[in-house]
Order: structure tokens, then sequence, then C-alpha cells
């Protein structure tokens, strides 16, 4: 009798240090995301409003949900924006602000005032989907990166989610790469759009400064590489003997008209 009070005394026990072990690892979760969250609240308002950007861009690509295109595009637009604008305002913290050159020229260096121009220049434009892309790829990637922090401090382990991120992250430089080529490509797609009633007619010399300034970015040399890249290959079947004397004349004009509006 005594034994089993003995064996009854001790699941008791264990079970009792079970529960207080995952209790104790709740709230330890629980701590990490709420220590993540309220040391950088912007970061995590970011976070919701990249998410919101995703949901908007797949309604707008998938109209089986019954919203407005036309609604779901300028929502869109507008969160691109807002990131922007609170990015641009993390960037900026630690500088003294001023009516000088010296600061403007900071400012307009960022890469977020760069996508916070993009947004300002196709918010009243006739909605186009390649517009979108680079809006969608760069939520995603941030949503990506901040989701593994969230991981991290919440030592959550879904083991489809992780790999979800892990895949975005391993994907960085291709996606960076794709959203760089569509950039250069919406070049020509906003001359077009002018004809088709699309857009106003400043909208490509606005978009040609905002080519200028990813040309030009510190951070994200992708637009050069890929500058650098379409010329080698469009050099590399020009210079082949079977290529017509026309499509290289073409060609070189092209270079050579393009190498003229890049800035120095």
């Amino acid at each position: 009798m005594v034994l089993v009070e003995d064996v009854t005394n001790s699941a008791n026990g264990s079970s009792s240090q079970n529960s207080s072990n995952t209790q104790n690892t709740q709230q330890q979760t629980s701590n990490g995301l709420s220590n993540l969250i309220s040391n950088d609240k912007i970061s995590f308002f970011l976070f919701l409003i990249r998410l919101f950007n995703i949901a908007c861009v797949l309604g707008f690509l998938i109209p089986f949900f019954g919203y407005d295109q036309n609604t779901l595009y300028q929502k869109s637009i507008l969160a691109s924006a807002a990131t922007s604008a609170l990015k641009l305002h993390q960037r900026l913290q630690a500088e003294r602000f001023g009516l000088n050159r010296e600061y403007f020229s900071k400012v307009i260096s960022e890469d977020s005032f760069h996508y916070l121009l993009y947004s300002l220049i196709f918010l009243n434009v006739s909605p186009v989907t390649i517009v979108l892309v680079p809006i969608a790829s760069f939520a995603l990637l941030h949503v990506a990166t901040y989701t593994q922090k969230l991981m991290i401090a919440g030592t959550c382990s879904l083991g489809f989610l992780k790999k979800a991120v892990d895949l975005i992250t391993i994907k960085q430089k291709d996606i960076m790469r794709f959203v760089a080529i569509n950039e250069i490509l919406l070049a020509p797609t906003v001359v077009i759009m002018i004809f088709l009633g699309k857009c106003g007619l400043m909208v490509p010399f606005i978009y040609y400064r905002f080519i200028c300034m990813r040309y030009q970015s510190r951070r994200n040399p992708y637009s050069r590489e890929v500058f650098y890249q379409l010329r080698f290959v469009i050099n590399y079947y020009t210079n082949n003997p079977n290529c017509p004397q026309l499509v290289k004349n073409f060609s070189q004009n092209f270079i050579n008209f393009v190498n003229r509006l890049a800035p120095q």
C-alpha cells in the first residue's frame, strides 16, 4: 500500500513539474515577443503594413474576393508610401534636421526616399501589374526578415513557416535582381502608357530621376549590375557574325543613348 502511494505521489509530482515547465516556456515566449515588439514598435508597425500590402497585391492579382481592383491597387501604393516614409524616418533619426543642401542630399540618397517617390509617381496612374512587382517583392523580403526575428524571440518551431522564411532569405539576391530588371523594363513601359492615355506627360521624366537614384544607390548595387549585364548580353549577341547589320547598328545606338542618360 505504501508503494502504491509513493508511485502515485511521484507521478503527480512529475505531472506538476511538466505543467510548470510548460508554463515557464510559454511565459518566456511571451516575454521574448513582447520585448521585441516594445523595443522597436516602428518595425512591428512596418511589419503589419507590409502584410497588408501583400494582401492587397494578392487581392489585385487574384480577383476572386469581390474587392474593387482599382481600390486594392491604390491601397497597395499608399501602404508602400507609408512604409517608405516610416523607414526614411528611421534612417534619418540620427541626422540633425536642417534646411541645407547637405541634409537634403542625405535624404535623396536613401533607398526609402527612392521608393517613396516611386509610390507617389504611380499613385494616380492607371493600374498596371508590373508597377506592383517591386512593392510586393520588398514587402515579402522584409516580412520574411521580421518573421525570422519573431520566430527567434518566440522560440517558434513551425517547420513550414521556417522553411518558407529560409527559402526567401536564400533567394534574396535573385529577388533583388528581379526587382532591378523590372524597374528598368518599366521605363519603356511608362513611355508606352503615355500613348495609351494611362499616365501623364511628366511621369516618364520623374521616373527617369528615380532610375538614376537607383543606379547611384549606396546600399543596393543591383541596378548597376543589371545595367552592366544587359549591356554585356547585347554586345555579345550583336558581335556575332550572323547578327544583321541593322540590328547591330540599332543596338549600338541604343547603348550609346542609354550611356548618355546615365548619371555621371
